[in-house]
């Protein structure tokens, strides 16, 4: 390669560096995204016109600059007006409006426990299998399960097989054993729970089944506290005879008063979250239960400094959840957390969503989105949808969250919280009010471009200085790479 190709290459892969590290920082999630809702107005015949939106501050935003200023409906909210792509690379660009409620950062005292886990079990894996052809069946003695207080437990069978023609395989699990704590309505006998496995594995033909949720297979199955024999009967169907094996018996199991999918946790006055975590507000506290990494973890969020009298009170007030929870032994730590600074409902926030896009096509900002495609919008959003991955978008007639659309290009990074979204910063505290109808019309029929840029340089020194620095990173990295390729 040439100096001169090398120099292009070189420059080529600067510009391509420097795009995407703005644009994936843009699109990181931040913590102020579960305090607004955002909608990108990409429906067919949706047009926009930005020079409405003269005197509002320009912040860096979604990899561009936006227009930020104070909402209509209720001036403590912030209004951000941008240009989005729909997908990375995408293209084309789209207005997106986004209503967030200001947070600000919070000193918390988090108190932590780890107890063990309540359910142990010893079960066999890799069990080789010999499947004959027609129809067979075969018992597996797995090995033991423990409880050591009433759990949900839930079975994943793994089942592989070696096979030149069809077939399928389903099952039933048995536990038998007795109970640590006999009550007297149960009698004398031993506990016995049987588990229906339908399609464990299918190779080469459907398999079929009736399309409710079994307990232990598909959801969660309530067991006494005891220690219990597991069998598992697997029945086949081969049209040759194959070789497979039992790989494994995944278990998962939950202790806590509340499963998910199983018991309605409304009666404790809690909510239950992705996971099986349990989250309960005890006297103003925020206290968080699961089951994770092989412990029940604990956590007690609180905005001071607990007494060793008052986590017991808390404690107290969980026993429904977990008996074993007072022997909690907690350890504090000082932790920040994102909080909104003002208490506003998410009601509020879609009433505002509503007034903000029905000024946006007032005011000539929008034009083809007509008045019940913006109820829709409104009905559609909820706090938290916002940021890349959760904005509302316009997809086969519907507006639904990003994520849900079929081969979303999705983000997983974290970022910080945009300057204007923090109450103590001098960005929000200098956000103007919304601007009016009038000024808006007058604006956009005379064709003046936006003005303010000036006073608001901050803002496109940032991205400047965030896209520079990329630049730089890259040549260097490209630069060493170049030199390798060249002839000593």
């Amino acid at each position: 390669m040439g100096s001169g190709g090398g120099r292009y290459f070189t420059a080529a892969l600067v510009v391509l560096l420097a795009v995407a590290v703005v644009r994936s920082a843009s699109a990181c999630f931040d913590p102020a995204d579960a305090y607004a809702v955002e909608v990108v107005l990409n429906a067919p015949g949706v047009e926009y016109d930005l020079r409405a939106l003269s005197g509002a501050a320009l912040v860096s935003y979604a990899g561009g600059t936006a227009y930020a200023y104070r909402s209509r409906y209720d001036s403590r909210l912030i209004v951000v007006v941008s240009e989005q792509e729909l997908a990375p690379g995408s293209g084309g660009k789209h207005l997106a409006v986004r209503v967030q409620v200001p947070v600000e950062t919070r000193e918390y005292r988090v108190y932590r426990c780890l107890l063990p886990l309540r359910c142990s079990w010893q079960l066999k894996e890799r069990v080789p299998l010999s499947f004959t052809a027609g129809e067979g069946e075969v018992t597996l003695d797995l090995g033991t399960l423990r409880c050591d207080a009433p759990c949900w437990v839930r079975f994943k069978p793994r089942i592989s097989a070696s096979a030149r023609g069809n077939i399928t395989v389903s099952g039933v699990l048995v536990l038998r054993g007795s109970p640590r704590v006999r009550a007297p309505e149960a009698g004398g006998g031993e506990l016995e729970y049987r588990v229906g496995m339908p399609c464990l594995l299918s190779v080469g033909e459907p398999c079929f089944r009736v399309m409710v949720l079994i307990p232990g297979y598909d959801a969660p199955m309530r067991i006494e506290a005891g220690e219990y024999r597991v069998e598992l009967t697997l029945h086949w169907r081969a049209s040759a005879a194959a070789e497979g094996a039992l790989e494994r018996v995944e278990v998962e199991s939950s202790c806590l008063k509340a499963a998910p999918e199983v018991e309605p946790v409304r009666d404790l006055g809690q909510r239950a979250e992705e996971g099986g975590e349990i989250v309960r507000e005890v006297k103003g506290l925020t206290v968080r239960a699961s089951y994770a990494g092989g412990a029940l973890s604990v956590t007690v969020e609180s905005p001071r400094e607990l007494s060793g009298r008052e986590l017991e009170e808390v404690l107290q007030q969980l026993s429904g959840i977990a008996p074993e929870l007072r022997a909690c032994n907690f350890t504090s730590a000082v932790e920040y957390r994102i909080a909104p600074h003002v208490e506003v409902g998410e009601c509020e926030v879609k009433a505002a969503l509503r007034a903000e896009l029905e000024w946006l096509v007032e005011s000539g900002v929008v034009r083809g989105l007509e008045r019940g495609e913006v109820e829709r919008i409104v009905s559609a959003a909820k706090l938290g949808y916002a940021g890349w991955n959760q904005r509302l978008v316009w997809h086969n007639g519907e507006w639904l969250p990003y994520s849900s659309v079929p081969g979303a290009a999705l983000v997983r990074c974290a970022g910080g919280v945009q300057p204007a979204f923090l109450a103590e910063s001098r960005e929000y505290a200098g956000l103007p009010q919304a601007p009016s109808l009038g000024v808006a019309q007058t604006q956009a029929a005379s064709g003046a471009q936006p003005t303010g840029a000036a006073g608001r340089a901050p803002g496109w020194l940032w991205a400047l200085a965030v896209a520079a620095l990329a630049a730089l990173a890259a040549a260097l990295l490209s630069y060493v790479a170049v030199k390798r390729l060249l002839p000593a």
